[in-house]
């Protein structure tokens, strides 16, 4: 029968193996655990050599990404958000860019022969743009002084000729930065838009979006009275002065019939508290807004009743008792 006891050898060699088993097994776990629990390196778009360019230039954008151990990536490139990939190399480049082409652009990347991949990146916006500013305001009133003014965000131009265009037209009305109506009139409405080129240099901009010009004539105010039922002598009387136009900050002026004062008031009621008959009578309003005035109100006429006593006799006193 043999015997099962181990030899000096045997006992030896079984302490070896299990410390072999037990560092190949740390290695395989670590590198297990470093593939799938390591954060995915981020992308980064770069657009060169702005963000901000004019049409015609040539605009290059480049991904990139910092990934250790990875030789060799396969890009993608998205544009605002869309699921198609428009290019996979890792430098786009826009040799005559077009307002077409202005949007946020994204990419990611992905390991060529192996499985690892990128994060997706941050959108980088591609700006291709004028811009149109209407001063005071893009609702005037005939008579006011307005200016239009073309701003242009171009790196690295210091001076720009512009052009201005209404309604569409072709035809080009101004060359200024800044161009002004005064007095502004009802032909001077219309949308406008601008657009520059660098002078002396071939940068161009992109055309503007349109910024439309509303010009009114003076609105004619509407006056009413509270309360519309009978007014007496020591009730409060409330006229309101009423415009269409509320974007507008206004000053009111009363006038009274047969009357030479005026009143301007801020806001658009005048309150006459405790009324007397002399307070009775025609009033207009008419709205001001810097120096120029709207056309008057139709009258509101107001009228004022005097308190009226009625008296009776009474049969059982001998004297009359006034009734107020």
């Amino acid at each position: 029968m043999k015997s099962s006891a181990s030899t000096p050898s045997q006992l030896i060699l079984k302490p070896a193996y299990f410390i072999l088993f037990t560092y190949l097994l740390y290695h395989i776990i670590f590198f297990v655990n470093r593939y799938h629990f390591t954060e995915r390196p981020k992308a980064k778009v770069r657009i060169k050599p702005a963000q901000h360019v004019f049409r015609g230039e040539t605009v290059t954008l480049r991904c990139d990404i910092d990934g250790e151990g990875v030789t060799s990536w396969q890009y993608s490139w998205y544009k605002d958000g869309s699921n198609s990939v428009f290019s996979e190399l890792q430098e786009h480049t826009f040799r005559f860019v077009t307002e077409s082409d202005a949007d946020k652009y994204s990419c990611y990347g992905a390991e060529r022969g192996g499985s690892r991949t990128s994060n997706i990146s941050d959108a980088v916006t591609l700006k291709v743009s004028a811009k149109v500013s209407i001063k005071p305001d893009q609702h005037v009133f005939r008579g006011d002084t307005v200016t239009l003014r073309c701003d242009i965000d171009g790196e690295g131009v210091t001076s720009w000729q512009y052009s201005w265009y209404k309604d569409g037209s072709v035809s080009v009305f101004s060359e200024l930065q800044e161009h002004t109506f005064s007095p502004v009139t009802e032909s001077d409405a219309g949308k406008y838009f601008c657009y520059g080129a660098e002078r002396g240099g071939s940068r161009r901009s992109q055309h503007s979006d349109a910024l439309t010009l509303t010009v009114s004539d003076f609105p004619k105010p509407t006056v009413t009275v509270e309360p519309q039922s009978s007014v007496f002598t020591g009730d409060t009387v409330t006229l309101r002065c009423e415009v269409d136009q509320t974007w507008v900050k206004w000053k009111f002026l009363w006038t009274k019939a047969m009357d030479s004062k005026t009143e301007l008031t801020e806001a658009p009621t005048k309150t006459i508290d405790s009324v007397k008959v002399s307070d009775g009578g025609e009033y207009r309003c008419r709205a001001r807004r810097e120096g120029y005035y709207t056309h008057d109100s139709e009258p509101a006429t107001v009228t004022i009743y005097g308190k009226y006593f009625s008296f009776s006799l009474s049969s059982t006193m001998n004297h009359v008792l006034w009734k107020k």
